[in-house]
């Protein structure tokens, strides 16, 4: 078989980009760090990064919303805390206005104690959190409606939030949990008020009572807000960990060791420059030399 030039030059010429897209791939895999850039590097491995890839995404988005509902019932919880103390110091002044030694003055006195406790309920009842109401149900851009009577209009809806892909969890406490349920607090803050105005102890024992109703009943709601946060925040450091192993998984499948790519990066650039340097020569003759 004879070999001519024109064969010479194509055998060297495919060597030449065989060599420099080698040295191309290395480089990406240098600057890039990854030894996955498209998925005919590696498809198998390029199909196991795009599952964990979708893993990691879907597990942020559920950090994100454990996040959320914890700031939700962080307030909540803070929320229902100064309400409890409300009632703990509408209580105390309950017991001593009912010990039968206080002169109408002070009972009077304890009267407008009573109607302050009452202003800072009506201000803890519309707490707001990022601009929405948190004890209004689902009408979260809407106040809860406190009447001079204590009469209250809410809505006493659910908000939930999924946390998984298997669960959810209900972020709020409603109105009627706290504020209005067996006990409407606000009548009860008024009733012992009036029941002082009047110097009447047979309502204030009455009203004393409804008071300690109105207390546990915060309590309960406050126990079941508790017992929920704690679920969220156990599925947001469990949503932590595991996307720290998936993230550990993707770069053990993606990364390249920079050490072994920068060796190879050296290596590749002597064989380009060896293939150059003997095509030089090879490829050398041309008609003259011929001639000569």
């Amino acid at each position: 078989m004879r070999i001519t030039q024109q064969m010479l030059t194509s055998n060297m010429t495919t060597q030449m980009n065989r060599n420099l897209s080698n040295l191309e791939k290395a480089n990406q895999e240098v600057s890039t760090g990854k030894r996955i850039n498209k998925p005919s590097d590696d498809p198998m491995g390029t199909e196991k990064s795009l599952k964990l890839s979708s893993q990691l995404a879907r597990n942020e988005q559920f950090e994100r919303n454990t996040d959320y509902a914890m700031s939700w019932m962080d307030m909540t919880e803070r929320t229902l805390s100064s309400v409890s103390n409300v009632f703990q110091r509408a209580n105390e002044l309950g017991v001593q206005a009912s010990s039968g030694t206080n002169s109408q003055d002070e009972l009077d006195t304890m009267a407008k104690e009573f109607k302050q406790l009452r202003e800072e309920l009506e201000g803890l009842a519309n707490t707001k959190l990022d601009g929405k109401y948190i004890f209004n149900g689902q009408k979260t851009d809407q106040p809860i409606t406190i009447e001079a009577n204590g009469e209250l209009t809410y809505d006493n809806g659910s908000m939930k939030q999924r946390i998984s892909p298997f669960s959810e969890v209900k972020l709020n406490v409603s109105a009627d949990e706290v504020f209005d349920n067996d006990v409407n607090l606000f009548k009860a803050l008024d009733r012992f008020s009036q029941a002082l105005t009047t110097g009447n102890s047979e309502e204030m024992n009455a009203a004393l009572g409804e008071i300690e109703k109105g207390s546990d009943q915060v309590l309960t709601s406050w126990t079941g807000m508790g017992a929920r946060q704690s679920r969220v925040e156990s599925m947001n450091q469990r949503l932590k960990d595991e996307n720290i192993s998936v993230q550990s998984f993707l770069s053990k499948n993606e990364d390249v060791d920079l050490a072994e790519a920068i060796m190879k990066l050296k290596s590749e650039e002597s064989v380009y420059q060896a293939t150059l340097a003997s095509s030089a020569k090879i490829i050398q003759p041309s008609l003259l030399d011929f001639l000569r």
